[in-house]
C-alpha cells in the first residue's frame, strides 16, 4: 500500500466495539476526553440537557443493547479518543450539527473511550481496527454498517435514515451478491456509504475483494451516482493493489485501464461526485495516477491537471473544514513532485501560505487538533521542517492532548541527530499522556525510541519497558485490541534488540514483569495467551 493512501487510511479514516461484564459507557469528562457532540468554544457546549448535544447513552455497554432492544431502536456506536484528530474533526463537523443531533434521539447512542475500562476488548469484539469508527447495530444487537467519516452531513442522514428503515446488514447484502443474487437500490446505497477500509473481514471475509467490489460497482443503479462512484473507487484501489501485488499479480487489462481512466476523468468533472468520493481524491491518487498512466505521457498530463482542478476546487469551496483545505494541498504537494526529482519552490510557497492561513482559520480546539495534524504531513513532504518544528512547539501551549505532538518532535529531533532531545521528548510524551491505552501507545514510542537511539542504555531501556508494563498492573481485560497489538509491537523491538543474545540479563528481568503481569489474568481469557507469548523472541 502507498504512502498517502496508507495515510489516509490512519487519518481520513491514520488507517482503527457487545461485550459482557460491567464496564460502564462513560461519559467524555469520566473518560478525560473532551465532549463529543460539539465544538469547544461554541454557543452550544455544555447544554446535552437543552437538546443541543446528542445525548449519549449513560450506563454500560450491555445496558445500552437492552435499552435498544426494549426501546426497538438501533444503536449508533461511536469509538474514539481524546487525541485523534479525526475524532475532533468528526465532533466539529457532525457530531455539533443540529440535523445529526435531532437524527441521534431515533438511535440509542453509545460513546466509548478507547481509555476506558475494558474498552479494548470490546474494541476486538466489535472487530474496530482504530479511531474514530462509527458502528450501527440493529435493535436485536446485529451489526448493520460502518459509517466512514468525511462524508457531508446530508449524506451521514442517509445513511442513518436507511438504518432506521429495516435495512439488512452490508455482511449479508454481499453475501448475497457473491451468491449471484440481486439487491436492491437500497442495498446500494448501503454498500457504496460502507466504511470498508474499517470493514477488518466483517462483510469482506472469505471474498476475493476485487471481484467483490467489481460486481458491487457494476450492480450498483444508474441513479445512485455517488454510490456507484465511491463503489468504483473501491474497485479501482482493490485491482491496483491486485496488479501490484509482488507474491501473485494480478495485471488489470490495457481496456481496463481504458475504462478506469475514463471513469475517474468523469468523476473528476463533477463536483458532487467528487465530494462523495473523497477517498478517490484524497487518498488513492498516488495509486490510480502512476497505474492508469505512464510517466510523460499526454494521458497523465491530461489525468493530473483534470485532478488539481478539482482540488483546487475542493480547497475553495466555503464549506470545506480546515483541515481538509490542507489534506487537499498534501495530495498537490505530491502531483507537483510527481515525476521530479524535487519540489518546485512555488509549490512549497504555496504550502507554506495554506498553513500559515489554516493556522489563522483554527479557532477551536476540535479544529486545531485536526489543523495540527493535517499540517505536520503538508510540511514535511514540503521540506518545511523548521517551520513545522516552530507550529508544534506553540501547539503544546494550545492543546488539550499537547503529549499528542511530542512524538513529532522527536522525529524532528531524532532526524537532526539530536538523541537525547529526542528521547526526551518521547518521555515527556509518555509521562503527560493519559489514558491506559494511550499511555501504553505512548510508552511504546518512547522504549522503541531508546532501543533504536540509545541502545547501550540497557538499564534505561528496562526501566523504561517495565513501567509501561506496569500500566496494565490491577486492571481487567486489557491486553486486546489496541494495546495487544502494541505489546506484540514491544516484544518485537525487545527482540531485536536482544537479537545475539546481548541482554539475556536485561529481557530476563522484562520477563519477570510479564510473568507477574500474566499470573493475574485468568486462565480462561483468550489474553492470558497473548500476555505469554508477546515476549517470546525476545
Amino acid at each position: 500500500m502507498s504512502r498517502i493512501t496508507l495515510l489516509a487510511l490512519i487519518v481520513g479514516l491514520l488507517l482503527a466495539l457487545a461485550g459482557c461484564g460491567q464496564e460502564s459507557v462513560q461519559g467524555p469528562e469520566q473518560a478525560g476526553s473532551s465532549k463529543p457532540s460539539s465544538a469547544e468554544g461554541s454557543d452550544d457546549a455544555g447544554h446535552g440537557a437543552s437538546g443541543k448535544e446528542i445525548a449519549w447513552f449513560e450506563g454500560h455497554v450491555e445496558s445500552a443493547f437492552a435499552a435498544a432492544r426494549e426501546q426497538g431502536k438501533p444503536i449508533f456506536l461511536y469509538w474514539g479518543a481524546e487525541w485523534c484528530p479525526p475524532c475532533h474533526q468528526i465532533k466539529d463537523e457532525i457530531f455539533s450539527k443540529a440535523e445529526f443531533v435531532a437524527k441521534s434521539r431515533l438511535f440509542v447512542p453509545v460513546y466509548l473511550d478507547g481509555d476506558t475500562d475494558r474498552a479494548q476488548k470490546y474494541g476486538d469484539q466489535f472487530g474496530v481496527m482504530g479511531y474514530p469508527t462509527m458502528i450501527v447495530f440493529s435493535p436485536e444487537g446485529e451489526e448493520l454498517t460502518r459509517i466512514p467519516g468525511g462524508l457531508d452531513i446530508g449524506l451521514y442522514a442517509e445513511v442513518l435514515d436507511l438504518t432506521l428503515e429495516g435495512v439488512r446488514p452490508v455482511s449479508e447484502i454481499v453475501a448475497t451478491l457473491m451468491e449471484g443474487s440481486p439487491a436492491s437500490a437500497d442495498d446500494y446505497q448501503l454498500l457504496g456509504f460502507y466504511s470498508w477500509p474499517q470493514d477488518n473481514e466483517r462483510a469482506l471475509e472469505g471474498y476475493d475483494e476485487v471481484e467483490a467490489f467489481r460486481r458491487m460497482s457494476a450492480g450498483c443503479p444508474g441513479d445512485l451516482a455517488a454510490a456507484s462512484s465511491r463503489l468504483y473507487a473501491e474497485y479501482l484501489r482493490a485491482a491496483l493493489a491486485a496488479e501490484s501485488d509482488d507474491e501473485n499479480p494480478r495485471p488489470m487489462s490495457d481496456e481496463q485501464k481504458a475504462e478506469a481512466l475514463e471513469r475517474v476523468h468523469l468523476i473528476l468533472a463533477d463536483a458532487s461526485l467528487s465530494r462523495a468520493s473523497m477517498p478517490l481524491l484524497i487518498s488513492y491518487a498516488d495509486d490510480v495516477v502512476p497505474g492508469l498512466t505512464v510517466a510523460g505521457s499526454p494521458e497523465r498530463e491530461a489525468l493530473v491537471a483534470a485532478w488539481v482542478r478539482r482540488l483546487d476546487a475542493v480547497a475553495a469551496a466555503e464549506d470545506t473544514s480546515v483541515a481538509d483545505r490542507l489534506w487537499t494541498r498534501y495530495v498537490r504537494l505530491y502531483f507537483a513532485g510527481l515525476d521530479r526529482e524535487e519540489l518546485p519552490g512555488d509549490a512549497v510557497a504555496e504550502a507554506r501560505a495554506d498553513v500559515a492561513q489554516a493556522d489563522r482559520d483554527a479557532v477551536t480546539l476540535y479544529q486545531r487538533q485536526a489543523f495540527m495534524n493535517a499540517a505536520w504531513y503538508v510540511l514535511v513532504s514540503a521540506g518545511e521542517r523548521e517551520y513545522v518544528r516552530e507550529l508544534l512547539l506553540a501547539e503544546l501551549e494550545k492543546s488539550k492532548q499537547p503529549y499528542y505532538f511530542m512524538p513529532n518532535l522527536a522525529k524532528l529531533a531524532e532526524e537532526d541527530g539530536d538523541y537525547v532531545a529526542a528521547i526526551d521528548w518521547l518521555r515527556k510524551g509518555y509521562e503527560t499522556s493519559r489514558g491506559t491505552a494511550t499511555r501504553v501507545q505512548w510508552g511504546y514510542y518512547y522504549v522503541s525510541g531508546m532501543i533504536r537511539m540509545t541502545p547501550e542504555d540497557a538499564d534505561g531501556i528496562v526501566s523504561a519497558a517495565t513501567g509501561v508494563l506496569s500500566e496494565l498492573d490491577g486492571q481487567r481485560d486489557v491486553i486486546y485490541n489496541r494495546i495487544g497489538r502494541t505489546l506484540k509491537r514491544l516484544g518485537g523491538k525487545l527482540s531485536e534488540w536482544n537479537a545475539d543474545g546481548e541482554h539475556d540479563e536485561q529481557i530476563m528481568a522484562i520477563q519477570i514483569k510479564v510473568d507477574a503481569l500474566c499470573a493475574n489474568i485468568p486462565d480462561t481469557d483468550e489474553s492470558r495467551d497473548r500476555c505469554n507469548t508477546f515476549m517470546e523472541e525476545a
